[in-house]
């Protein structure tokens, strides 16, 4: 071989292997719940969730992703899931399995919505929302007091709903600084910054809940909070 190919050969080599590297580059670990008051959940409180993002924290490249489509039904007057996390420019398809009318709304100066869905098994049963606004919004029903749904939207493809103390994980990622956005059910959102590596020690990280897991509307705050 040309002496002058071998050595160009091994700088490829040698790129590509660094590539590989920089790809192979990694996030993980668990998250778990931590309640205030004076109670924890028992086990009749359902158990939600936690949303995981993991977001840029240097202009590092995100992958594209096509827009999906998640589910909301409504049954026995209530939102489920109660919630849930999208990407943004995603949509939300809200759907009535009561054979009651249903009016979702949110509060919001901003970006009001305003959705009414007529009875199961009738041609207004279902309404399609798409979600362009980052941060959190809170779905409410103008009939039904106890239907809620908190829906975070995140603009990074990067994003997982794991069950509190099971591992979340992101791979194929550029190496060095990002930021992992962290939120429950009833809860406040949690910024923490993280750092992707090849083989990292997993994280064990923990996010406060106001109402025992339950979802506590009043504890909510009143309008949408577009965090970035």
């Amino acid at each position: 071989m040309i002496p002058g190919k071998r050595y160009l050969l091994a700088a490829l080599t040698g790129f590509c292997t660094c590539l590989q590297l920089v790809s192979a580059a990694e996030i993980r670990g668990t998250v778990t719940v931590e309640y205030q008051g004076m109670f924890d959940p028992d086990g009749a409180t359902p158990v939600y969730p936690v949303a995981v993002a993991l977001l840029p924290a240097s202009g590092q490249h995100l992958p594209r992703r096509s827009p999906h489509v998640e589910q909301v039904e409504i049954i026995g007057n209530r939102m489920r899931p109660a919630f849930l996390m999208v990407h943004k420019g995603d949509r939300v398809r809200f759907i009535n399995r009561d054979h009651v009318f249903h009016e979702l709304f949110t509060l919001s100066a901003d970006h009001p919505v305003a959705l009414q869905l007529g009875k199961a098994s009738t041609a207004g049963s279902q309404q399609s929302l798409r979600l362009d606004q980052t941060g959190t919004t809170h779905f409410f029903c103008r009939i039904h007091s106890k239907s809620y749904a908190r829906i975070e939207v995140v603009d990074t493809p990067y994003l997982q709903m794991v069950q509190p103390g099971h591992q979340f994980h992101f791979v194929g990622l550029a190496a060095g600084e990002w930021k992992l956005r962290l939120a429950s059910a009833d809860g406040k959102t949690r910024w923490l910054p993280v750092t992707a590596m090849t083989s990292p020690a997993p994280l064990r990280l923990s996010v406060m809940s106001r109402g025992g897991g339950r979802g506590d509307t009043s504890s909510m705050i009143s309008r949408n909070r577009h965090e970035y």
